[in-house]
């Protein structure tokens, strides 16, 4: 017999990248490896890749942030973008 569900990583995880712009302390969180979908306007020295991880509702981010509205940014507009810093502790949702 065929398991009908599985561990939610299956279901709704996928690759992620978190990337940093030096000087405007901004990050972006895409699922282009490349970031070439990143605004270039404000980030002159380029936006650098910092990690990759997976990316999903019950995934912890490597950012103090609830993951559902990365997850809304990047269906909207391709990527998530903030000012501040990755956390030792990241969080992920209890759903």
């Amino acid at each position: 017999m065929k398991e009908p569900f599985g561990p939610a990583g299956e279901v709704d995880t996928r690759a992620a990248y978190l990337f940093f712009c030096p000087f405007t302390n901004r990050y972006a969180v895409t699922l282009d490896k490349s970031g070439s979908n990143l605004p270039e306007q404000g980030c002159d020295a380029g936006w650098q890749m910092q990690a990759e991880f997976p990316l999903g509702v019950h995934e912890a981010l490597p950012a103090p942030m609830d993951p559902e509205p990365v997850l809304r940014g990047i269906k909207s507009v391709g990527f998530f973008m903030w000012r501040e810093g990755p956390v030792r502790n990241p969080r992920g949702t209890s759903q």
